[in-house]
């Protein structure tokens, strides 16, 4: 059975063109994907008012701290399965896809169990608002549910990335965006269940997104296709993944534990606060988004070339993934400059979430270049497999920062400006530290290859 893997475009030939494809692709795809919770913050601050925005918005930190934890396992097959493809191997390619499958789908129904039993609990966390808790609790316990769909949609997706298909996730996503919008309106405008109807389309969106994954992984024709009875955690990929992932994992659950607390803060503001800070959020996610397109190429390409041993073109990926980063700055600051407001009464109508809003654009707003720049390096990391280096900078890094910032700085300014200042700050701080880790992990790999090439 042939390797149909497109492992040549990432191992051969020129880059820009192959680069700035994927990434566009993945942007694409990430910018339908986010319409769920954009659709969910629309629909709800439209149609149920700020209380029932800032209930929805209040639970995304919430939810990330658990699913981001099992999305950085995903990261560690992402890995795994581009150092396999770019070396050849053709039964670990294999293991490594079903192992991915088993994780996700183990790790989805571990998530739900504990978030629908500790549902207050874990929203306390973040001082909720009297008057917005109950919007907060029903939609986390619907959201909840659908962790087991959400997690396979993006193992799978990630199987079809490791090999360089972009095309795939975005046509599943742009169907079951549409779902989700449709469902939306329906739910909210006509059956008026404020934010239990946006949560419940979503889930629905997500089951028709892991479907779609998983039927085109159980026809592929090549070392990824998936056999249902083959479906279990295999060893060594397994280990491998975690050695990979975990750090990943731990690095994301940290991050999220860093922003319960910036939401804590936000929301000692009062609603209002957590209202625009909820619209801005998912504004910036698509920002967010436009930067992940050139992490996810810079993941990917440079485990293929680490597992092929071309080093240069390591390198030259993460100098076109800067460039390229370089003008998505520019574009996104202009956006804000031009269309901030506009793009925040999208969400809301209410004068002092707006205001608030504004606020808090004004700082994060102009500077996710920095993230980007910061996750390009990050990439770099993980995908000559060293995440554990990559988890110890960003930990130092993004929450020591942020963390040191909230607990002296902001006390002494205490203004939504100043707390929102620790977005950049911890950015640009971990930038400096990957940038470090790079340089000393890629000399000792390049040189333990030339010592290997050498070796009778």
């Amino acid at each position: 059975m042939a390797l149909r893997t497109n492992k040549s475009d990432m191992i051969e030939g020129p880059l820009w063109g192959k680069i700035l494809k994927f990434a566009l692709f993945y942007m694409m795809t990430a910018f339908l994907q986010k319409l769920y919770s954009a659709a969910d913050v629309a629909v709800v601050g439209k149609f149920a008012g700020a209380d029932a925005l800032a209930g929805v918005g209040t639970c995304t930190v919430v939810v990330n701290l658990f699913l981001n934890f099992i999305l950085g396992l995903s990261a560690g097959g992402t890995i795994v399965l581009g150092q396999a493809i770019g070396a050849g191997e053709r039964e670990k390619i294999s293991k490594a896809a079903h192992t991915a499958i088993a994780v996700a789908i183990c790790g989805g129904v571990v998530i739900s169990v504990v978030c629908l039993l500790f549902t207050e609990q874990l929203l306390s966390m973040v001082n909720v608002p009297e008057n917005v808790l109950p919007h907060a609790i029903i939609y986390f316990r619907v959201i909840a549910i659908g962790f087991v769909p959400a997690l396979t949609y993006n193992f799978g997706a990630a199987i079809l990335r490791a090999k360089g298909d972009a095309k795939r996730p975005l046509y599943i996503v742009s169907i079951s965006g549409i779902i989700n919008v449709g469902l939306n309106l329906l739910f909210v405008c006509v059956f008026k269940m404020e934010s239990g109807g946006v949560a419940l389309a979503t889930i629905i969106s997500q089951a028709f997104t892991a479907v779609a994954v998983l039927y085109i992984l159980s026809n592929e024709e090549d070392e990824t296709r998936i056999f249902f009875k083959r479906v279990r955690v295999y060893k060594e990929p397994f280990i491998k993944m975690i050695k990979f992932g975990l750090p990943s994992a731990i690095q994301s659950s940290v991050f999220s534990s860093a922003n319960v607390i910036v939401q804590s803060r936000v929301n000692s503001f009062g609603p209002a606060a957590t209202a625009g800070s909820a619209a801005v959020n998912s504004i910036t996610e698509f920002y967010s988004e436009m930067c992940s397109s050139f992490y996810q190429s810079s993941l990917v390409f440079v485990s293929q070339n680490f597992g092929a041993k071309k080093f240069d073109r390591i390198k030259k990926t993460i100098f076109i993934c800067f460039v390229y980063m370089i003008g998505i700055w520019a574009i996104q600051s202009l956006l804000t400059f031009l269309f901030g407001e506009n793009l925040i009464r999208i969400y809301t109508d209410d004068a002092a979430s707006i205001e608030m809003g504004l606020r808090k654009f004004s700082v994060v707003g102009y500077s996710y270049g920095i993230m980007g720049l910061m996750t390009i390096m990050s990439g770099a990391l993980r995908g000559m497999g060293a995440s554990f280096f990559n988890m110890v900078s960003s930990i130092i890094g993004v929450c020591g920062i942020r963390l040191v910032w909230i607990f002296t700085a902001f006390k002494s300014f205490n203004t939504i400006e100043a707390l929102y200042v620790c977005y950049p700050l911890s950015w640009g701080g971990t930038f400096v530290f990957h940038s470090i880790m790079f340089m000393f992990v890629y000399k000792k790999a390049k040189a333990k290859s030339q010592i290997l090439q050498h070796m009778p």
